[in-house]
């Protein structure tokens, strides 16, 4: 692994009350209850058109050329099908903007068919479409469901190494898609195998586009279906002229300087007004350490469940403050230091739960700013639904001790 002075030991701490370490290990339930999105009602993406082969209202065709057009199967099924042999590619746009959503369709393409895809969370720049297009690949290269950035950085998340996926798509039959967008998370499965699991923080919510690529392409979709999430909300808790989300204790312990809250006392700690809710949420907090150690305590230290990131310096400057990002999904928690994953990751420790920003003694540290991403009301009713019918996944343990390992930052 290469150093790099953020990637000095990164400690997290463990509470978890009511037995021992060893037993702690031995204990870990992996009963798995269905997958919380197994629920979410979906709806069709299309309504039939009026008129034989028509456009839906609001729908339009950019690049190409190219000729999308909507049948009925001899069995009475709405399909989409797209052909075209242009020297551009052409996509099918929807009218809205989507963010969180689930999006399921079965597609079908014969090995020789070409290339396509699903542009999701997407940008239109006149004839050109722009953001995440999960791959349609019928070749033998086989990257069927992965994660493409079109017209900008080109693969995200390719299956070169998933020979599962790459095994799971047929060609000349058809295959069925599952595209999960939860805040950062891009998740994709093709005919029930995983395929991606990919975070990136670029784009949060844009258009829905079916593609015909360039050259020779020939392609069918049907049953396309969306369960609409709505779009999440950044909400500062912390920037350099307001800490209103957050309580300082002792009163006057930190300075407004520097673009940010100055901490270099030790027992000086913030404190969140609210609790961190137990719904898929991302908390970036931006700071400048320049020496010592940076505390970031989540839940009750004492009585547990909890734990404590310890964040070394140096990280960052006041010019290009360092990035700390807890992003909370309902299967797992990850932390990312500057985009780096700490690796291995903190347990999420499940209910609403309290957080504290501290220090420890001969630390000089800036907060320059914390804000937390949270879903629509929509998404937090659901998840709400969920904790109530208990079909969150179940992977905690039944009972520890205090406990320390040690994480790195793993490039």
């Amino acid at each position: 692994m290469i150093k790099t002075p953020l990637q000095t030991v990164i400690l997290v701490f463990l509470v978890l009350v009511g037995a021992s370490s060893a037993c702690l290990a031995q204990e870990l339930t992996t009963e798995v209850r269905p997958s919380w999105w197994t629920s979410l009602p979906t709806t069709p993406l299309f309504t039939t058109p009026a008129g034989g082969g028509e456009l839906p209202a609001g729908w339009s065709v950019i690049g190409g050329p190219a000729k999308f057009e909507f049948v009925n199967d001899a069995k009475g099924r709405l399909e989409l099908r797209g052909t075209g042999s242009a020297p551009r590619n052409a996509f099918l746009t929807s009218p809205n903007s989507y963010g969180d959503f689930l999006l399921e369709f079965e597609v079908f393409m014969e090995k020789d068919g070409g290339n396509s895809g699903v542009q999701i969370r997407s940008t239109v720049d006149g004839s050109r479409m722009f953001g995440y297009q999960i791959e349609i690949d019928p070749s033998d290269r086989a990257w069927s469901a992965g994660l493409y950035d079109e017209g900008r950085r080109g693969w995200l998340a390719s299956l070169e190494d998933n020979e599962d996926a790459q095994e799971a798509f047929a060609p000349g039959a058809w295959n069925h898609y599952r595209i999960l967008a939860i805040g950062p998370r891009i998740r994709t499965w093709i005919n029930d195998v995983p395929a991606v699991d990919h975070l990136d923080f670029v784009d949060s919510r844009g258009r829905l586009g079916f593609q015909v690529h360039s050259g020779r392409c020939d392609v069918r979709w049907r049953n396309i279906r969306i369960a609409d999430l709505g779009e999440r909300t950044d909400v500062k808790l912390l920037d350099a002229s307001q800490r209103s989300g957050f309580r300082e204790i002792p009163e006057g312990g930190v300075a407004s300087l520097d673009g940010g809250w100055v901490m270099d006392q030790e027992g000086v700690r913030l404190e969140s007004l609210e609790p961190i809710q137990d719904v898929p949420t991302v908390l970036t907090i931006k700071s400048t350490i320049r020496e010592g150690l940076l505390f970031i305590e989540m839940g009750d230290l004492v009585q547990g469940p909890g734990y404590r990131l310890k964040i070394p310096g140096p990280l960052g400057s006041s010019e290009k403050p360092g990035v700390i990002r807890i992003l909370r999904f309902p299967d797992q928690l990850r932390v990312l230091v500057d985009d780096v994953p700490l690796v291995p990751g903190p347990p999420d420790i499940g209910g609403d739960f309290p957080l504290s920003i501290s220090c420890s003694i001969d630390t000089d540290v800036t907060i320059h700013e914390v804000s937390i991403n949270l879903p629509s009301s929509t998404e937090s009713m659901w998840f709400k639904k969920i904790r109530e019918s208990k079909q969150t996944p179940v992977d905690v343990p039944k009972g520890g001790s205090t406990d320390e390992h040690v994480s790195e930052l793993d490039p």
